[in-house]
């Protein structure tokens, strides 16, 4: 057999949750999603690049917040919209970690009542190495 094959593998995780009913006064506390972002990494086995990076936005319709935070393995965002009480995460990393402990956490600091939750592996034919 001529060249090489390559060995495959999905590339990486993608956690969405979209919560309902959450709590408004926290949805719109900018400390609190700093200190979601910042302490979710270490929960799950990734390694942090810098701090949480939010933008805050007041016009009554969309009023809210949205942080993200770049890990080593990719990166996580949330946006919440305090009026709507509604909150939008995305963990997407090319290293595996346990959603539910992502789940857990945002759901009990949010007081979520209701969510969407979906987990998509991505790039499932990702070449991972050559082998002869």
């Amino acid at each position: 057999m001529s060249g090489d094959m390559p060995v495959i593998r999905n590339y990486g995780l993608h956690l969405t949750l979209d919560g309902y009913g959450a709590d408004h006064l926290k949805l719109g506390d900018i400390n609190l999603l700093f200190e979601t972002l910042n302490e979710l990494p270490a929960k799950i086995g990734m390694k942090k690049i810098g701090f949480p990076h939010i933008a805050q936005f007041k016009e009554a319709e969309i009023a809210g917040i949205s942080g993200i935070i770049m890990v080593v393995e990719s990166h996580i965002s949330i946006h919440t919209y305090s009026n709507k009480e509604f909150i939008s995460l995305d963990v997407y990393s090319c290293k595996s970690f346990d959603t539910a402990i992502v789940i857990d956490f945002v759901k009990n600091i949010y007081n979520i009542k209701e969510m969407e939750i979906n987990v998509i592996d991505r790039g499932k034919n990702f070449p991972v190495e050559n082998i002869h």
